[in-house]
């Protein structure tokens, strides 16, 4: 959808007249969105150890609707703004819309209406592009550039996502692409959510994608840091083939010893011209604290119906050793196999 200014009467001729360059601007907004449902069989999903068949939100992608939008202001300048909620579809209910404060979110009595993002800012081909809000941390989409399926939505085939943060109130993040490199920094304000502060970068040359990043996350009080380092990337092996392998490190100060030590292998391989499958390995060990592993696998199919509608399913697998933390989808300590199966559709 394009917007274009009109004068109206005399001084709005007159003031159109005085400034040519907004008389010429264009500002474009894009309405996008995804809906995705699944049907999960869990096993071992309550205090029993018994199974729970649900009907949820999706496995790979959370639902959204969002606008977009960019205006040329000349000069290789533009405006641009991203809004994005997060909803369930199987309720119709917001997501991201918490109402207590946690590491990178202010509290939110009266929910987020754009719960995923909410920001705007200014791109420029010479010196880069400056956004301002609640946004992705620099972990979040760095990270899943070395993952088969980016930080799924679903917990139980997720891992760095539960150790980054995946965004953030107050935000100004940095972003530049110099030839193949690109080079990423971010500020996060304490309004009550927790200081925070990151930097990346990324190499981009034929098949191989590689990337690596810093941050750190302040609790609200100012009495305890996370720091998070990862590195990692993909290779296109073949044009059906890519390959992909990543490491992360997360090291707590302040309240907690805590340590954490994950990595991750997969692949996504297209089998037919529609048919996609996905294989992911990782392993969290974690340590000073509840010492223990947890290790996950699953393999994913999907049918891709167009571009825009795709059926999928997939089967994971969670094990638990020494005293790693009860996962919230785990109902006992022992292990889990469950399945999935979902229906996509993006506009």
């Amino acid at each position: 959808m394009s917007i274009r200014n009109h004068a109206v009467g005399a001084p709005a001729l007159a003031a159109v007249l005085a400034l040519p360059m907004l008389a010429s601007a264009q500002s474009n907004v894009t309405v996008y969105g995804i809906v995705d449902a699944s049907v999960r069989r869990a096993d071992n999903a309550d205090a029993a150890g018994g199974s729970r068949t649900s009907l949820n939100d999706g496995v790979y992608v959370g639902s959204r609707f969002g606008l977009r939008g960019s205006e040329d202001l000349g000069d290789g300048l533009k405006a641009i703004f991203t809004l994005e909620n997060g909803f369930d579809p199987s309720t119709g209910t917001l997501q991201q819309a918490n109402a207590s404060a946690s590491n990178g979110s202010g509290a939110a009595a009266g929910g987020r209406l754009f719960g995923r993002e909410a920001s705007v800012g200014l791109a420029s081909e010479a010196l880069g592009t400056v956004t301002l809000g609640r946004q992705y941390t620099l972990a979040h989409p760095l990270s899943g550039r070395f993952q088969p399926q980016p930080n799924p939505n679903l917990d139980a085939i997720s891992m760095f996502s539960t150790h980054h943060v995946a965004r953030q109130d107050n935000m100004a993040r940095y972003y530049k692409q110099l030839g193949p490199v690109g080079v990423y920094a971010s500020y996060t304000f304490n309004e009550g959510n927790g200081r925070g502060r990151g930097v990346g970068a990324s190499y981009t040359q034929g098949p191989l994608d590689l990337v690596a990043y810093y941050q750190e996350i302040n609790n609200a009080a100012n009495t305890a840091t996370r720091g998070i380092s990862g590195a990692g990337g993909s290779y296109l092996v073949t044009k059906e083939l890519k390959a992909f392998l990543g490491y992360m490190k997360r090291n707590d100060r302040g309240t907690s010893a805590q340590e954490n030590d994950v990595w991750s292998v997969g692949a996504n391989y297209n089998i037919t011209a529609p048919l996609v499958l996905t294989v992911n390995y990782a392993q969290d060990r974690q340590s000073g604290v509840n010492a223990g592993k947890r290790k996950m696998g699953y393999v994913g199919l999907d049918y891709l119906f167009s571009k825009r509608t795709d059926l999928y399913a997939e089967v994971d697998h969670n094990r638990l050793t020494g005293a790693y933390p009860l996962p919230s989808f785990m109902g006992t300590r022992d292990s889990a196999t469950s399945f999935s199966v979902g229906l996509r559709h993006r506009f």
